[in-house]
């Protein structure tokens, strides 16, 4: 089955059950709020911690958060909540 066929049916799941469809499809979802505080859900763990730098596994991708005073707040299994100044957030 290819990609683009995944694709679809993970979106007609969503539409006829109406659910979001990065939960349908296993995808993290995140917040940032301002420039202090990044939330995320359905994270796979921490990659790499630091005071400048936090990787975080999402599954399929990898989100790095970058800026100073970095400081993991809160994690439990499935969601965790980062705050300090946060300058950008990439996804690799």
């Amino acid at each position: 089955m290819g990609e683009h066929t995944w694709n679809r049916i993970l979106e007609k799941t969503a539409e006829t059950f109406d659910l979001p469809g990065d939960v349908v499809a296993g995808l993290p979802r995140m917040e940032l709020v301002g420039s202090g505080e990044f939330w995320m859900e359905g994270h796979r763990g921490i990659l790499s911690y630091g005071a400048e730098e936090i990787l975080i596994s999402g599954g399929r991708l990898v989100v790095r958060l970058r800026g100073k005073e970095l400081e993991l707040r809160s994690m439990n299994a499935n969601t965790l909540c980062i705050s300090g100044q946060i300058a950008g957030v990439d996804l690799e």
